[in-house]
């Protein structure tokens, strides 16, 4: 065989590669609640909800991850007397709510647990992710076949590389068997709506398709989507033949419109995934594009009752799906901490020192950033004013109950050290950060969680006086 007969063989083959269809999230051939990722389906073990904590990672590349990581380890070295046993407070975390770069610390945690502080730093943090990810994409020539096809893109290839090289090609089935606290839930964005998109059983019912052959990989490329620097995740939407609309989905289109304008929207959006023939794919994006800090879900699951249960299902009331307003109303939940862990820059405001106008990249920086941090800021206070609004109910009720909530929401802007915080705040969020970078990060976020008034102050104290 001649040389130009082996290099026709390659060519054809990265062809054929190239033209292959694209790896899709399978169906859904049975609806079964008990069944899949849920929360409800992840053994509570040694963590009873009557302490009921809620970690949620923000955006932010390594710099997020690392932060996140930081607070990872303050709760795993905070040790408390709960129940009359000492414990540590990393192992009462029962969910955590992630988006783009804090999705790879929620995602690693997730299956691996306490390996993440013997090898995360190194498999991740400080390793050169965005090089990696630029050498496959540029000097790999089977990739340059495959990005001529529709059916193949960068954000393929990125999934394919945390697969391999942090993931394990592990897939939610994995997750789903044996399943322990804390849940974890990976947020993306549904580019259409425009709206919060989570990888949950719950979520994928509505697309009547099956999360357990879904790859971390590609969870976390999702949630890490950046419009423009990777293209979205696309997934596919079945006709539904097995999952019937959730009842209260109707009944919010009909009803709530005035009354409920959020539980109106948000049933808009469950029911578009019903209309297959409009929308037989999804497309996704950054996670940080509808919600920066991955809190929404948290105060959704707050104010309204709604769970994703099969029409046909309505009575069951172990559904299995995550809603911390039932178990508040059910009284398993006495105290309840929220760590909102937010690595955003803060506010810059370099241009302003100059009367050149700005150029595209950092105008870009800006329109991406600014408002990203202004909305966290008012998602963090509206949980605040609700949960003390539930706290003033319940005590007013007809058989009064005493609900403790704690919301910590830590961030740059709240380093003591003018200096560091200037260090930390010039930080990009790319994925790749010099590890004296890495570890100022790990340490400030270990830092901020001891230092926190509340956290010190009310939450340790209450806990103490609650024993």
């Amino acid at each position: 065989m001649n040389t130009i007969t082996r290099l026709a063989i390659i060519t054809l083959c990265m062809v054929f590669a190239a033209c292959a269809p694209p790896q899709l999230n399978p169906p859904l051939e049975t609806y079964d609640y008990r069944h899949g990722y849920r929360f409800g389906n992840c053994s509570t073990g040694h963590n009873p909800d009557d302490l009921f904590i809620v970690l949620t990672f923000s955006g932010g590349g390594t710099r997020a991850a690392a932060f996140s990581f930081g607070v990872l380890k303050g709760l795993q070295e905070t040790m408390v007397i709960h129940n009359s046993k000492q414990i540590r407070l990393l192992d009462e975390v029962d969910l955590i709510s992630s988006v783009s770069g804090g999705s790879f610390t929620a995602a690693y945690y997730g299956l691996y647990g306490e390996q993440i502080f013997i090898d995360f730093e190194e498999r991740f943090l400080k390793h050169n992710v965005q090089g990696d990810l630029a050498v496959r994409t540029f000097a790999y020539p089977w990739n340059w076949f495959k990005l001529l096809s529709p059916n193949f893109s960068r954000i393929d290839i990125a999934a394919a590389y945390y697969d391999e090289k942090l993931f394990n090609h592990q897939t939610y089935g994995g997750l789903a068997q044996g399943c322990r606290r804390p849940f974890i839930v990976i947020n993306a964005t549904d580019l259409s709506l425009g709206a919060r998109f989570e990888f949950s059983q719950g979520q994928f019912d509505l697309l009547q398709s099956n999360l357990d052959g879904v790859s971390m990989g590609r969870a976390v490329a999702s949630s890490s989507a950046f419009p423009g620097l990777l293209t979205p995740l696309t997934i596919k939407n079945y006709e539904k033949t097995v999952f019937v609309e959730p009842v209260w989905v109707d009944r919010a289109i009909q009803f709530n419109r005035d009354i409920s304008p959020r539980r109106y929207k948000y049933a808009q959006e469950v029911r578009s995934y019903f209309d297959t023939a409009h929308r037989p794919y999804v497309h996704l994006v950054d996670g940080g594009v509808s919600d920066n800090i991955g809190l929404r879900g948290i105060i959704y699951s707050l104010m309204y009752p709604d769970v994703l249960i099969s029409g046909d299902q309505m009575n069951v009331t172990d559904s299995r799906e995550f809603n911390l307003q039932r178990m508040i109303a059910d009284r398993k939940i006495k105290n309840l901490l929220i760590i909102v862990v937010d690595a955003k820059p803060g506010e810059d405001v370099h241009l302003d020192q100059s009367s050149h106008t700005p150029g595209l990249v950092p105008v870009i920086n800006a329109v991406a950033s600014a408002p990203m941090a202004n909305y966290s800021f008012e998602t963090v206070q509206l949980l605040r004013e609700y949960l003390k609004q539930r706290r003033n109910e319940l005590r007013k009720a007809s058989q009064p109950f005493e609900l403790r909530t704690y919301v910590m929401h830590l961030r740059f802007d709240l380093i003591a050290d003018p200096e560091v915080r200037r260090k930390i705040k010039e930080l990009g969020t790319n994925f790749n950060l010099p590890d004296d970078a890495v570890d100022l990060l790990i340490d400030q976020g270990r830092q901020l969680l001891r230092d926190s008034d509340i956290f010190q102050n009310k939450f340790l104290k209450d806990l103490k006086s609650y024993q």
